[in-house]
């Protein structure tokens, strides 16, 4: 199975996230495709993702859904059967790979998308039902956050679609996108992979954890396990 990451950045030269950046693409190191997205920085961010052999765009739009769009699109193009998609602030642990295709080579055939990091428990990301798949336990949810999405490429249409993510607008776009999901009779899950290590610096102006807390041990505990290091 050939895995593609891409990790999507935006502006991290001037927010002090360089760091986050470079954390994030090395823990991604174990996927056969790696490739960084800039959603069109003019703070030097493009420069350094260029440096990389990454790839940026001149469009006067900037949102994280057109980010998602173009992210969508690179792995597309990467023939890779898995497709990964991370935010530059995530922390992906070692042995990811190992577990996500345990989980994708068991689940069922209605679920179109996978996030790999663990939510608090908010009103737009209920938890529906608690799953095994690959030996790898997870929870199905009603949406999942744009930070560390995974789906296999046979699925790729069912959830972006002929019109990818709402872009026109920076807001809930992820949610909209599951949302989608879940009316074409699909369902979303989510798996313990990855950390939110930039949780509450968002350069998006995500206000997420400044209004409603990121406490995620009620979630692990329904999940059955902790590690200890999750944020």
């Amino acid at each position: 199975m050939k895995v593609a990451a891409v990790v999507l950045t935006y502006r991290a030269v001037s927010t002090g996230r360089v760091g986050l950046l470079r954390s994030c693409v090395e823990s991604l190191r174990e996927a056969d495709y790696l490739q960084v997205v800039d959603n069109g920085s003019t703070d030097g961010t493009r420069e350094l993702v260029k440096e990389w052999g990454g790839v940026s765009h001149d469009a006067p739009i900037h949102t994280s859904g057109h980010g998602n769009n173009l992210a969508a699109r690179v792995a597309r193009g990467s023939g890779a059967d898995l497709y990964v998609f991370s935010d530059d602030d995530m922390y992906w642990r070692p042995g990811w790979r190992e577990r996500l295709e345990a989980w994708w080579s068991e689940a069922p055939a209605d679920l179109a998308m996978t996030g790999c990091h663990i939510e608090p428990d908010f009103w737009w990301n209920k938890i529906t039902d608690r799953v095994v798949c690959g030996g790898v336990p997870g929870l199905v949810r009603s949406s999942t956050g744009g930070a560390s999405w995974s789906m296999p490429a046979d699925r790729f249409d069912v959830f972006f679609g002929p019109c990818g993510i709402w872009q026109q607008n920076q807001g809930y776009g992820d949610v909209m996108a599951c949302d989608r999901v879940y009316g074409r009779g699909y369902r979303i899950g989510q798996i313990d992979l990855a950390t939110h290590k930039g949780q509450g610096m968002s350069t998006w102006g995500n206000a997420t954890e400044t209004k409603y807390g990121w406490n995620v041990d009620p979630v692990m505990a329904l999940l059955g396990g902790d590690d200890g290091n999750h944020s």
